[in-house]
């Protein structure tokens, strides 16, 4: 019985052994796949973010990559110094297959600045995104300038300022508008001052101005000089040009005049000229004339 037993055995060992042969002769091999263990080929996007800073100094920039529709989960999370390559280098496989389904985010740091935002669509190898405008959050008055004849005055130049210091500038388009933005860093409780110049078209024009929170609009209107007869047109070409009560040197300084302010003259004598300035009277919110003399070399005949 155990002689049969064993023949059995070794007949089904030979049986066994001549399939795997034919198998190999015929080129045919046992392969056990891992299918956990499959290897997953992966490609990388480098997604490039530019910045051009207006009138601002941030001392960084914290970006943010996520799904639009899961703002809550993002790619990845960088911060930036100003001056460093703005870069990061994601699977491209992570991002949304929809159609502007990705945002890039960006927070300036270091002051009051708008958080921006810009939308982009998978792609492969570089993502370049639009640029960013970094500037102060700030009020906005949509100006327009226009003369009185109501026609539009281009490339007025546009200041605006506070407390001697500089807060902002704009100059206007071939209609006479511009958006001029005014920081929200400013004193909010006090005016600023607008002052218009025109390169020698119109007077200087200076308001004191209490700027509205958020989004309003402006309009100036520009008015030349009332040239009484023999009166002749200058403009001041120098800053703090003094303007006296008298044609001596000691007189009185009645205002210091800048440069691109108009002067009505109807009197010379020697290196001096007399004539009127339109002046605006701050506590009167008003422009009066007022008469009196200025130094030849501090103007220029229109």
């Amino acid at each position: 019985m155990g002689n049969h037993y064993k023949y059995k055995l070794i007949i089904v060992l030979l049986f066994s052994n001549y399939c795997i042969a034919q198998n190999e002769s015929n080129g045919e091999g046992i392969t056990v796949v891992d299918s956990s263990s499959k290897a997953i080929e992966a490609t990388s996007v480098t997604i490039t973010t530019e910045v051009n800073v207006i009138d601002a100094k941030p001392t960084a920039y914290r970006m943010s990559y996520y799904p639009r529709n899961h703002p809550a989960e993002p790619y990845i999370t960088k911060l930036f110094f100003p001056g460093e390559k703005m870069q990061v280098v994601i699977p491209e496989g992570i991002l949304s297959d929809d159609t502007l389904g990705n945002v890039a985010r960006l927070e300036p740091l270091g002051g009051k600045y708008d958080v921006q935002y810009r939308m982009f669509n998978k792609g492969k190898g570089d993502i370049v995104l639009k640029p960013f405008s970094i500037r102060y959050i700030s009020d906005i008055i949509k100006m327009k300038i226009i003369d009185s004849n109501e026609n539009a005055v281009p490339s007025a130049k546009i200041k605006v300022t506070q407390a001697g210091k500089l807060l902002t500038h704009a100059i206007t388009d071939s209609l006479g508008y511009t958006r001029v933005r005014i920081p929200v860093s400013r004193n909010l409780e006090h005016e600023v001052i607008i002052s218009i110049i025109t390169d020698g078209l119109f007077p200087t024009w200076t308001e004191t101005y209490f700027v509205p929170n958020g989004s309003s609009n402006k309009t100036i209107q520009l008015s030349a000089l009332e040239l009484l007869k023999g009166e002749s047109i200058y403009t001041v070409n120098t800053d703090l040009a003094p303007f006296r009560k008298g044609p001596e040197n000691g007189s009185d300084v009645l205002f210091f005049l800048n440069s691109g302010e108009q002067l009505a003259i109807s009197k010379v004598a020697g290196d001096r000229l007399y004539g009127r300035v339109r002046v605006y009277l701050d506590k009167q919110k008003n422009y009066n004339y007022f008469s009196g003399w200025v130094l030849s070399k501090n103007v220029d005949l229109k």
